[in-house]
């Protein structure tokens, strides 16, 4: 019987160390014995490659119930760089981490007016939060976008709220400057940022300037056979509120009657005179009158029942800045007309994720992505270091 390839089995327990290593910060080689199984030559051998080809390195010691102290070790977090970026027609927002996922560096800029500039801006400030860091090379970009991103995060094919970023539809520019570029869609990261403290199968409804799905299944981002998974505000529903109706008894698409836009137009058909915009939706929905957030909560519901309708995910998580601005008063109107459907039972939630989760789920997706890389190669993959 073949006991395996040598370097194989290497690599494989380098994975197991640097994996173990990212849950608990740091470990001694007692414990990385105690839960791989390794012996006490192997353990040790294993954390004098990883520490020789700079994946790690020695963070104190601990006391030991007899004897002297024993050296801890941890990530070394300057194995590794990432950028997670939030790109929106207004503005962009880009923070650098370490593999260790340590906040490096971050930095926004206002999009430029001028046509033709857009992918040459985007990287200038990529590289330029890279150099805040300290950092001379990102070993990957996440962008998230609000609109339909290729599958395979190669190219942007839709994207109706990035008026004048239509050069990310091919990223050749990007890619001459930057090594790893993946676009996705940012409320599928904002559903990635949920999973990291949920699991499970749920659905994310992102109510913002625009409406908004992600979907995981079983612990998966499902993003359909052609990116256009989450895209519910094309689905054609018809508008359950008279007051403000935004189309005829025919329907029409849920993107008409959710986002800052058509909230803003049921406001004034209430008689209300929110200030335009996302952050004046947000401040009326934060202190709305009942009528209105009655009105709000049934179209939102359509949302939910389509998704529940197909998915059955068991849990809806309702996120975006006006979900979040509406807050608890919103997400008890939603289950309790959901309550009311013969549809499977379904528990609707608030985000958990604070502040710009879009940047926050690409710069989790870009950690992701190198840890996985960086983990599956392991010393083998470093140059510079030994056998």
């Amino acid at each position: 019987m073949s006991t395996g390839n040598p370097t194989v089995l290497r690599t494989l327990n380098e994975r197991a160390a640097l994996t173990l290593l990212l849950e608990r910060h740091t470990l001694t080689r007692a414990e990385l014995e105690a839960h791989t199984g390794l012996s006490k030559a192997s353990a040790a051998e294993v954390l004098r490659r990883l520490e020789r080809g700079g994946l790690i390195r020695k963070a104190g010691t601990r006391p030991g119930s007899a004897g002297p102290a024993a050296q801890a070790y941890g990530l070394d977090g300057t194995a590794a760089a990432v950028a997670g970026v939030d790109l929106t027609a207004r503005a962009v927002e880009v923070v650098v981490a370490d593999l260790a996922g340590t906040i490096r560096a971050a930095r926004s800029a206002p999009a430029p007016e001028a046509p033709g500039e857009q992918e040459e801006f985007l990287a200038d400030t990529i590289e330029t939060a890279a150099l805040d860091a300290g950092v001379s090379r990102l070993d990957q970009v996440v962008i998230g976008v609000p609109g339909i991103v290729r599958a395979d995060g190669r190219a942007l094919t839709q994207a109706v709220q990035l008026t004048g970023w239509s050069g990310l539809g091919d990223l050749s520019g990007l890619h001459r400057r930057l090594p790893e570029v993946h676009l996705e869609n940012d409320v599928n990261l904002v559903a990635l940022r949920e999973l990291d403290g949920r699991g499970g199968s749920f659905v994310l409804l992102w109510l913002g300037a625009g409406v908004g799905a992600g979907t995981v299944l079983a612990g998966e981002l499902w993003r359909g056979a052609t990116g256009r998974g989450g895209e519910i505000g094309s689905v054609v529903v018809p508008d359950p509120v008279s007051r403000g109706r935004s189309y005829g008894v025919d329907g029409g698409p849920l993107g008409e009657l959710l986002g800052a836009g058509p909230l803003a137009a049921l406001a004034r058909a209430h008689g209300l005179d929110p200030d335009p915009g996302l952050a004046g939706i947000g401040a009326l929905l934060a202190d709305a009158p009942p009528a209105y957030l009655a009105d709000v909560a049934a179209r939102v519901t359509l949302g939910v029942t389509a998704a529940v309708g197909v998915l059955d995910p068991g849990r809806v998580v309702l996120g975006g800045p006006l979900c979040v601005a509406a807050g608890e008063p919103l997400r008890a109107l939603v289950a309790a007309r959901m309550r009311a459907t013969a549809l499977a039972e379904v528990e609707i939630e608030l985000t958990a994720v604070e502040g710009n989760a879009v940047v926050e789920g690409a710069l989790h997706d870009a950690l992701h992505r190198t840890r996985e890389r960086v983990f599956q190669a392991g010393t083998a993959g470093r140059a510079g270091t030994d056998e």
